[in-house]
């Protein structure tokens, strides 16, 4: 922003000057091997798949994904053209990342919904016997090529082991192998494999409020659980006392005070199933 003054008529102007990040593009050429293919064969939901598809290889969190800049797309001819208008600082990255996977030849260094992408593109050129190049305006020749000849598969493991804790109704147990199944509002309905003393044990616990410690699976993609089992029962009793909570608040509030983003802080201490 410059300043300068007219003291002849005695006014005050301001110039503002913006800097706009220069653009370029990022491009995915889909070819089959008659080398027949154009945009009219490409169905809409392809295109919406790719679309998603660019934006988590580029952006893969939900905050990057939130935050970043402006995306255009345009579908053109000679094969099928999928190219995406953006600032240059996203085509270097793709640039790099798509050099790197084509160098390595695996994929064993990027972050799992990366190479969810790239595994994808390559099921769908073994698939549909297609040839994708990965181009930009950066670069003369395609920096990626997936076709039936490459082998670009996931090498992150798909989910993890661990405990987590479910809170919710129990709305049926028993069986002829024995099981829980729980109403929870963050997973849905899940069913948890138990033994005859673990569902015994104990008062009727179904349509009842109850937290359960279980021990499973919970898939990187999209965090669904599975392959559960039972470790014990948490007795979920709600009693509200006002004193108590305003004791608590009181004793919180220095500490909370001196956290910068609040929101964020809480939403990092949540449990699965709360």
């Amino acid at each position: 922003m410059e300043l300068f003054s007219d003291y002849a008529a005695n006014e005050t102007y301001f110039i503002i000057f913006v800097i706009v990040e220069e653009q370029g593009y990022i491009e995915l050429r889909i070819d089959n091997f008659s080398k027949t293919l154009s945009p009219k064969d490409v169905d809409i939901n392809e295109i919406k798949s790719i679309i998603s598809d660019i934006e988590v290889f580029l952006y893969p969190t939900r905050d990057e994904r939130r935050l970043r800049p402006q995306i255009s797309y345009d579908i053109e001819s000679g094969s099928a053209k999928h190219r995406f208008f953006l600032p240059i600082s996203a085509v270097i990255l793709f640039n790099g990342l798509t050099s790197e996977i084509e160098k390595r030849e695996t994929l064993d260094f990027l972050d799992y919904k990366r190479q969810a992408v790239i595994d994808k593109f390559q099921q769908k050129a073994n698939r549909e016997g297609y040839i994708i190049e990965f181009n930009s305006s950066l670069s003369e020749r395609p920096t990626l090529v997936i076709d039936t000849s490459s082998n670009f598969h996931i090498v992150s493991p798909q989910f993890y082991e661990s405990e987590f804790y479910l809170y919710g109704e129990i709305y049926q147990e028993g069986g002829k192998n024995p099981n829980i199944h729980i109403t929870t509002s963050k997973q849905g309905n899940l069913a948890i494999s138990a033994t005859k003393e673990q569902i015994l044990d104990g008062e009727k616990k179904t349509y009842k409020p109850y937290g359960i410690k279980v021990r499973g699976k919970k898939n990187l993609e999209d965090g669904k659980l599975y392959d559960l089992k039972l470790i014990d029962f948490i007795e979920y009793k709600p009693i509200f006392d006002r004193s108590l909570l305003d004791k608590v608040i009181k004793k919180a509030s220095v500490n909370l005070s001196k956290i910068n983003n609040l929101d964020k802080w809480i939403e990092d201490l949540k449990t699965d199933g709360i």
